[in-house]
């Protein structure tokens, strides 16, 4: 039997984790973005390359099974336009990525005891679909 692959939902709410997923499903999302210090807070691992999980919506469906391709270590001030179109959301533009990590950041530093500056680590993580599994409607 193959052993049930983790879950991954993009978002702090059900719109935007439902937008993720359908921009996970066109190839418009091959990247996201978490907080370097949320990982040892969590005990958990930094992703690492060949990982896989599965994608889901807010409704709980299974949309998708993506892998990790590459991961990244950068400062917030460093994260560039390249890597924002990659991540897919909004109009792809940096400013737009600034905007809504600025949000999440400030969210996630706030749970686990830390301050978000400019100079904080974030961690990059580019990947592929593997499979599709639902349609885009």
């Amino acid at each position: 039997m193959t052993p049930r692959l983790p879950i991954t939902q993009f978002g702090l709410d059900a719109a935007t984790m439902d937008s993720t997923a359908r921009l996970v499903l066109t190839g418009d999302k091959r990247a996201t973005t978490s907080l370097h210090i949320a990982y040892a807070y969590d005990h958990e691992p930094l992703p690492q390359v060949g990982a896989r999980s599965i994608v889901r919506d807010s409704r709980d469906q299974d949309i998708a099974i993506i892998e990790v391709t590459k991961v990244e270590t950068r400062r917030y001030c460093d994260v560039d336009a390249a890597f924002a179109r990659i991540e897919g959301e909004g109009d792809k533009s940096l400013a737009f990525w600034q905007q809504v990590h600025w949000d999440y950041l400030r969210a996630e530093c706030a749970r686990v005891g830390a301050n978000l500056t400019q100079e904080t680590e974030v961690v990059l993580e580019y990947f592929k679909v593997v499979k599709a599994l639902t349609t885009i409607s």
